[in-house]
């Protein structure tokens, strides 16, 4: 994998609210975790000579859900094409009702043909799919709404 490329994948991680990027290529394995830290700007450079990359933690804009004030919409990080299954012929990663916990993974965009798992940050209830599997979907788009782990 080349420089271009790894630069690239740090870019995306960096704009999108994913946390983390694990890809396998070609025997080489790239790993991209951004940092849990509050102020992006002390977070120094890392050397991109290095397996394991890290990008500076973004701001996180919350779009308030009209249903209820307790549920958490839950935007794509990037453009691309949402999946709800690791495969076509496996079933969906999660199903309305279904009680996920965070870090769960949740569905799969497909962005410059590499696939990116999408985890829930907290644990909850899904209450809506509001893409469709297949579907090319835009970053910010409402992909899913989750209700307090207490919801039905």
């Amino acid at each position: 994998m080349d420089l271009a490329k790894i630069e690239q994948l740090v870019d995306l991680v960096a704009r999108s609210s994913i946390a983390e990027l694990d890809l396998t290529q070609d025997g080489t394995r790239i790993r991209i975790l951004k940092r849990a830290s509050a102020e992006a700007s002390a977070v120094p450079a890392q050397p991109a000579n290095r397996i394991k990359l890290e990008a500076p933690a973004l701001h996180h804009r919350e779009s308030p859900a009209p249903e209820a004030a307790a549920d958490i919409i839950v935007p794509a990080p990037m453009h691309g094409i949402f999946y709800r299954a690791a495969a076509p012929d496996e079933p969906p990663l999660v199903e309305v009702g279904a009680r996920i916990e965070a870090g769960q993974k949740i569905c799969i965009i497909e962005a410059m043909k590499t696939f990116i798992d999408i985890a829930a940050e907290a644990p909850g209830v899904v209450l809506a799919v509001l893409a469709e599997n297949g579907e090319e979907i835009a970053a910010g788009q409402a992909l899913f709404r989750i209700g307090p782990a207490g919801s039905s």
